[in-house]
C-alpha cells in the first residue's frame, strides 16, 4: 500500500463470506426433501447457465425489471428445468431457497475474516462492504454476527450500480461520511475485473484475495494474496504509511 489508508471496503462473496456447502449441493438437498433425486453436476450445469443468461437479460438481480425475488425464482426454475415439473413444488422450493440463503445454513465467515476485521477495526480504519448483491446481504451479515464491524454495507441492488462501475466506489466514499481522497481508500475482493480493476479505475488502492492466479494481467505480487491470513500479515500497521 502507499500512504495512509482511512477506509477499507471488502467484497462479500468469497472474500468475507463463503458458502457452507456449494449452491448445487444445497439445491440438490432441498429438492430431495420434495422427493427429487437430481445429481449435483446436473444442477451445477443448469444453475451456471441460467445465472449467466439471466444476468445478461436482467442485470443487477433484475433491479430495473423483475426485481430480485423474482430474479432468484427464475434462477431456481431454470436450474430445475425438465427435472421438476410440478409448479407448486417449484414455488415452494424457490421460496425456501430464498429464505435459506439469508441464513447460516448457507453462509459462514470466510477463513480469517473475523481476524482481519478485528485487526482493521483496532487500527481505527473505517470498514465498509461493497458487493454485487441483493438486499439480503444486510440480514446475512447480521445473522453471522458480522454487521457491527461495518460502518456501511453497500449492495449493487440498492445503489443501482454494479462493480466494476466506479460509481459504486464513489458512493462508498459518500457513505463513509469522511472527507477522503480516493487513494486513501482500499478495496479488497476476489474478482480481478470487478474488484481490483474496478477499484483502481476509481482511483482507489486495491488488493485481491484469490487462489486463482491465471488471467490477472500485470497485477503486482504485493497486491495479490491466497487468503485473508496472508493479507492480514501484509497490511500490517494501517496507522502508518507503507510502501
Amino acid at each position: 500500500m502507499k500512504g495512509k489508508v482511512k477506509l477499507i471496503t471488502f467484497d462479500a462473496t468469497n472474500t468475507i463470506l463463503k458458502f457452507c456447502v456449494s449452491p448445487w449441493k444445497f439445491y440438490a438437498n432441498v429438492a430431495e426433501k420434495y422427493g427429487y433425486q437430481i445429481h449435483e453436476d446436473e444442477i451445477k450445469k443448469q444453475f451456471l447457465h441460467t445465472y449467466k443468461t439471466l444476468t445478461k437479460r436482467h442485470p443487477n438481480f433484475g433491479r430495473e425489471s423483475i426485481l430480485w425475488e423474482n430474479w432468484w425464482r427464475e434462477i431456481v426454475q431454470g436450474t430445475f428445468k425438465g427435472k421438476i415439473k410440478d409448479n407448486e413444488h417449484i414455488k415452494c422450493i424457490s421460496n425456501k431457497l430464498i429464505q435459506d440463503y439469508k441464513s447460516s445454513k448457507c453462509w459462514c465467515p470466510a477463513d480469517g475474516a473475523v481476524d482481519i476485521l478485528e485487526h482493521v477495526k483496532s487500527q481505527c480504519s473505517d470498514i465498509g462492504i461493497v458487493s454485487n448483491f441483493d438486499p439480503r446481504l444486510h440480514e446475512i451479515l447480521q445473522n453471522l454476527n458480522l454487521s457491527s464491524y461495518f460502518k456501511f454495507i453497500l449492495t449493487s441492488y440498492e445503489i443501482g450500480y454494479s462493480k466494476p462501475n466506479i460509481k459504486i466506489f464513489e458512493s462508498a466514499i459518500e457513505h463513509s461520511k469522511l472527507n477522503l481522497l480516493t487513494d486513501e481508500c482500499l478495496h479488497i475482493g476476489d474478482d480481478y475485473e470487478k474488484d481490483y480493476l474496478g477499484a483502481k479505475k476509481a482511483g482507489w488502492q486495491a488488493m485481491l484475495v484469490t487462489n486463482n492466479t491465471s488471467g490477472l494481467g500485470d497485477i503486482k505480487p504485493l497486491h495479490c494474496f491466497k487468503n485473508l491470513h496472508e493479507l492480514k500479515m501484509a497490511i500490517g500497521n494501517l496507522s502508518n504509511s507503507t510502501s
